[in-house]
Formats: C-alpha cells, structure tokens, sequence
C-alpha cells in the first residue's frame, strides 16, 4: 500500500478501538518507557493528543515523567499553520495553559521557547510505520520539516498502538526515518541510529 491507504486504514483501525482496548493499549505504551533511560536526557519534546482520533494519549507519559523524572524538561509544540512550523514551548505542569488549536490539537498558549538544538529527544506521531523505521503521518510534513533541524543525535521515537507494516513504498527523501518505536508489544530499534 502507499501512504494515503495507510493513513485511511490505520485511523479506521484505531478508532475501531472499543475505550477499554485504546487504555489497555496506552497504559502497555507507557510501561515500555521504562526501557529506556530518561536520566540521560535535559530536554523532551512531547506531542499533545488530538483526542477524536485516538492518538497514543501523551498526557500519560507526562504523568510518567513527572512522577519518575521530575527533572526532566518537557517540551510541547505550538503550530503555525500560515508558515507550517513550529515553535517549542517549555512545559510546567503547575503552570502551562493549554488551548485546543483549530485541529483540536491541545497546544500552550504561551511559555518559554526553547531552542531545537537543546532537543536531545523527540516523540513523533504516527498512524503506521515499518520494518525499516519509516512512518506515516497525517501528512502536513510538520515533523519532517522539525526532524530536519534536530541534531543528528536527536533520537526519534514514534508511538503507535499497533506493530509495523512490512515496508512502506512511497518513501520520499524529506521523511525522515525514526530510531525506536514503541508499541504495546515492544520498543522497536532501527539502523538510522
């Protein structure tokens, strides 16, 4: 299949999920964090759920990191679609307002911008991925774009509530391959590390 298949399958699949199998699902994501060791890392950027299409809901592993990694900073992102960018906006758990963007996307309404090169690790939505570290997301090309100004040791780490697709075909040379993906099942590692 190509991406645009992908994309129409893995949302009819995901909100297919009764509640109880997304939670189920979601709480064995958040137990895989533990698999890696988040005292190595200054500066986390987290995406924020869009509720109505049953996104891996990342307001749980900031609940993980707050109660385990306190320290750890947590960074959210603040779209601008008239230039399709990002700003990366600092997160306190006491103090960061959110307001849903026109996407339903919850995103800060204001806060300290933090600089992508302090960045040392990204979570990345996605509806699907592959064997070879590729995923699909819903195609506005924000995280590529994002990806693209990381440094070169900035991990990458999709969330997907269902295990890889073979291979996707229509890779293109802006999509920019993850390192892990974690799935209920397991943390997958790929070779672009």
């Amino acid at each position: 299949m190509v991406k645009q298949q992908y994309r129409t399958a893995y949302l009819q699949k995901r909100l297919a999920l009764s509640k109880s199998e997304f939670w189920q699902l979601n709480d064995l994501i958040v137990a895989q964090l533990n698999n890696f060791n988040w005292s190595a890392f200054n500066y986390v950027h987290l995406f924020l759920p869009i509720n109505g299409k049953n996104e891996v809901d990342t307001f749980e592993i900031l609940s993980f990191f707050k109660s385990k990694f306190p320290d750890l900073n947590i960074v959210v992102p603040r779209t601008n679609f008239k230039d399709s960018s990002m700003e990366h906006i600092l997160f306190d758990h006491e103090h960061t307002i959110l307001i849903k963007n026109s996407y339903q996307i919850p995103e800060p309404l204001y806060g300290k911008t933090v600089p992508i090169n302090l960045i040392d690790a990204v979570f990345i939505p996605l509806l699907t991925f592959d064997e070879k570290g590729h995923r699909i997301g819903y195609g506005g090309g924000f995280y590529d774009r994002f990806l693209k100004t990381c440094n070169t040791n900035t991990l990458k780490i999709g969330l997907s509530l269902f295990g890889p697709e073979k291979e996707i075909l229509d890779i293109n040379e802006f999509d920019i391959p993850l390192n892990h993906c974690i799935t209920p099942e397991k943390v997958y590692t790929f070779n672009s590390l």
